[in-house]
């Protein structure tokens, strides 16, 4: 018997699948991570910057005593503490800065007092005139603060004669203080020198001249305004 093969219609063959295209290496999964490990890798570097901020560490001068304005700088004045950073970015002064003012003899601009950070404007060279004028009020330790007063405290001033009482001077700087151990005195007098503006120092006279004082201590008290002297002394 003989057999035929039957013809394949070509309309009817099988049409061709496309394969489908492969996933690139680098798609959106890898990039993904690759954002992370670089996020990773910036909080790492931000982290190790504060550590060595925090890290780094200076000595700077601070006052071990009670200094007066116009004092000639010595070593037993001064102390050196440790802080972390750069000195306060230069606002302080540094241990080789502090040596500076020590061997070149420079004084003080102004009274610090024990534990006062040192900055650079407190300290010139010999000779320099400041433009701080000031005067001494001799009195008794029982009618300012006990005789406790130290330079730096702020003080306000009070004249009184016949029960009526005002204030010659408000919020005034005490530049230094001294008694009959500390000054030579030969009286039980306090004397408590204070910061005066020409003015001021008119007031300031008059009133130790004419009426009985009292010294307030009002570091860090609200500045009361100065009111107008009386007639002896306006």
């Amino acid at each position: 018997m003989t057999q035929t093969a039957d013809r394949v219609d070509p309309g009817l063959e099988p049409a061709m699948v496309e394969a489908a295209p492969r996933r690139r290496l680098f798609g959106s999964f890898a990039l993904g991570h690759l954002l992370m490990i670089l996020a990773g890798l910036l909080a790492f570097l931000l982290v190790l910057a504060a550590l060595r901020d925090t890290s780094a560490t200076s000595f700077v001068g601070k006052a071990a005593t009670d200094i007066p304005a116009g004092t000639t700088i010595e070593a037993a004045d001064v102390e050196l503490i440790e802080i972390s950073g750069d000195a306060l970015g230069g606002a302080v002064l540094s241990s080789d800065q502090l040596n500076e003012v020590i061997t070149g003899g420079q004084v003080t601009t102004r009274a610090l007092s024990t534990g006062t950070l040192l900055q650079p404007s407190d300290f010139t060279a010999v000779g320099y005139q400041t433009q701080i004028r000031s005067m001494s009020i001799p009195i008794s330790p029982t009618r300012a603060v006990a005789g406790s007063l130290q330079p730096g405290d702020l003080v306000d001033i009070i004249a009184s004669a016949d029960g009526v009482s005002w204030h010659v001077m408000t919020s005034a700087e005490v530049l230094a203080t001294a008694d009959a151990t500390t000054g030579g005195f030969a009286s039980n007098d306090y004397t408590v020198t204070v910061a005066v503006d020409p003015i001021l120092s008119l007031r300031l006279a008059c009133a130790m001249t004419n009426f009985s004082m009292d010294i307030v201590r009002a570091t860090g008290a609200t500045p009361l305004e100065l009111p107008a002297a009386p007639r002896e002394c306006g």
